[in-house]
């Protein structure tokens, strides 16, 4: 356990206290909320069935620093070893494209071990968020049909129950508070999708200049991007027809399946994996309302995206911000609940359903083989400069014919 999550002033308020709100998860969109909401001095109840924030399923990639300068831990996060990340390295079956990355200035690559404690201090430094931790919500009370609290079972067998304004799910894909108020689905994929297998590995041989690595491996999907701690997580993302194979994977049979992609394999020279291998089954992406009456959904527990999108935790935490200056409007009478929360999922959507489509696109090109062919004509491509600076020098003309004019930003 990190020691310095023992700086947080944990304050347990009484039961039957009345709060500004109550979020559920205490992970990246629900700490992140309730530091936004308790720095403008709003009573927070935080609440998360776990005992401290550990290891979970990521791809491990931040890059929108502003939203983490404004919850002031970005410097920390720099000082904690991540990596900056500056590159995109794309690798099609041996041919390779590598660019600076155009989103943004640069990414960063830090464990949730570290990421999420460093969410929890700053959701305790305002002293106006009660941080319960070992509290399993089972139920949403609702009154005159609206969320008004919750009932929770502690580790010691006792049930509490708390009020509060408005209720927030921020308790992942598998949401309760999702569930408890039945939260209409406004977007699902048809079918499930790749599975996702997670692992930290050491001693990767790294690049000249740290980037997000892509490559296309059959029917697959690699992402290798350096973390904190000389390691590189590693998410190996398969179709739905591989799950029986990669169920309990082991760690040299990770490591075998990583070496069989040609451009990777002699930087693997030394690896090991480090913990404990991660993973998710093929699942279907979905989107849920966000809001109803006195509750409103964050982070996976109301979108949840395939990780191919590598948009997260990014999402995760700027879309609490988003809920969070709605939730201020609306406690400070400046807006009614109707029109705060109206303004909320607009925000969100007109986030997070670009990414939804573009992620499922880019799925389904995984199972879409290249030609030949059409290989050989990129290797030559590839190969000549002449044809390379041709390429740049048309660049233009070149993605409007293959994006049909999408914007793929």
């Amino acid at each position: 356990m990190d020691p310095s999550f023992h700086t947080l002033e944990v304050c347990i308020r009484q039961e039957n206290a009345m709060y500004d709100v109550i979020i559920v998860g205490a992970r990246c969109a629900g700490a992140a909320l309730a530091a936004f909401l308790g720095s403008r001095g709003h009573r927070i109840l935080l609440v998360d069935q776990y005992p401290f924030p550990s290891g979970t399923n990521s791809t491990h990639i931040l890059g929108e620093s502003g939203v983490y300068e404004r919850l002031g831990i970005l410097q920390k996060m720099e000082t904690a070893g991540a990596p900056a990340l500056t590159r995109m390295r794309i690798d099609l079956l041996g041919t390779v494209f590598e660019s600076d990355i155009t989103v943004t200035r640069r990414a960063l690559g830090l464990r949730r071990e570290i990421l999420d404690p460093l969410l929890l201090q700053s959701a305790a430094r305002s002293g106006r968020v009660d941080i319960q931790l070992n509290t399993r919500v089972t139920k949403v009370l609702m009154r005159r049909g609206q969320a008004a609290g919750i009932q929770c079972s502690r580790k010691d067998g006792t049930n509490v129950r708390f009020y509060g304004r408005s209720i927030v799910g921020a308790d992942g894909r598998n949401s309760v508070v999702a569930r408890q108020v039945q939260a209409p689905v406004t977007a699902e994929s048809q079918q499930p999708l790749h599975g996702v297998t997670y692992a930290y590995f050491s001693r990767v041989e790294p690049l000249p200049i740290p980037a997000v690595e892509w490559y296309w491996h059959g029917s697959s999907i690699v992402i290798n991007s350096p973390i904190d701690g000389l390691m590189h997580c590693i998410a190996y993302m398969y179709p739905p027809a591989e799950r029986q194979a990669m169920a309990g994977i082991s760690p040299g049979s990770f490591l075998e399946k990583l070496r069989a992609i040609r451009t990777l394999e002699p930087r693997l020279g030394r690896s090991e994996v480090e913990g404990v291998i991660r993973g998710i089954p093929p699942l279907k992406s979905s989107i849920r309302k966000a809001w109803g009456p006195g509750w409103a959904l964050a982070g996976d527990a109301g979108a949840f995206l395939h990780p191919a999108a590598g948009v997260g935790i990014d999402n995760a935490v700027c879309t609490a911000e988003c809920l969070a200056e709605e939730l201020h409007a609306f406690l400070q009478g400046h807006k009614s609940w109707e029109y705060a929360m109206e303004t909320y999922e607009k925000q969100r959507n007109n986030r997070i359903f670009p990414q939804y489509e573009h992620s499922l696109a880019t799925l389904d090109f995984s199972l879409r083989p290249v030609p030949e062919a059409s290989l050989d004509t990129l290797a030559m491509l590839a190969t000549f400069p002449s044809l390379v600076k041709k390429v740049g020098l048309q660049a233009a003309e070149i993605l409007s014919i293959i994006s049909g004019g999408k914007n793929h930003e």
